[in-house]
């Protein structure tokens, strides 16, 4: 209950509500040789890693999947209010391979399934705060900024993954297919992107 809670809150603050729930729905099933169970615990995760490659590109770059891997979209809009972090050079450089490494795991996805277009995104630093102040449990002021300094980057990228993180583990020993399996075998980079956001030094000045 608690992974789904979690999950459901953070879809709910940053995937807009008016084009979700119809693309979840509309969810075209890949190769029959695989299992249908196996297609749901695999196209689910799509939303998520939609969500952490737009983020990071643009936390890290200014732009997002439009630019980079176009391809992947299949014509979904656009994140709302997504914007390059305030990044000091070493935290932008590991969030960009952050970056590249989720724009591989769609692929990856959708080399096993059909898969869905990039669902409506809401990526704006108001949003971020809502999520925060759930957490807190009370508006927090001055409110929470995502893109304001590398500290408050690298607490947003480490809320995201971790959601991630429990989601395909949850999802591992329910999967069928070998093939289903090595595609979820991504979830040791999410492991080592958690454990990596730990080890980055507080950036002085912040």
């Amino acid at each position: 209950m608690a992974l789904f809670a979690s999950i459901t809150i953070i879809l709910f603050f940053l995937l807009s509500n008016s084009l979700s729930s119809d693309i979840l729905v509309e969810c075209t099933k890949g190769s029959s040789s695989t299992p249908s169970s196996d297609l749901d615990l695999l196209e689910f995760p799509l939303n998520l890693e939609y969500l952490e490659a737009e983020f990071f590109l643009w936390g890290a770059l200014g732009h997002g999947l439009d630019k980079v891997a176009p391809n992947l979209t299949k014509g979904g809009p656009p994140p709302v209010g997504a914007r390059k972090a305030n990044l000091d050079p070493f935290t932008r450089d590991v969030i960009l391979q952050f970056a590249y490494q989720e724009v591989g795991h769609l692929r990856a996805i959708k080399g096993a399934v059909t898969g869905f277009p990039r669902p409506l995104l809401n990526l704006s630093a108001e949003s971020f705060a809502d999520v925060i102040n759930h957490a807190f449990g009370k508006p927090l002021e001055p409110p929470f900024d995502p893109y304001a300094n590398s500290i408050n980057y690298l607490i947003a990228s480490y809320v995201i993954p971790y959601v991630g993180l429990t989601g395909y583990v949850g999802a591992n020993p329910k999967l069928q297919a070998e093939t289903s399996k090595r595609v979820n075998s991504p979830l040791h980079l999410l492991t080592s992107f958690w454990l990596s956001i730990q080890t980055i030094p507080p950036t002085s000045g912040y």
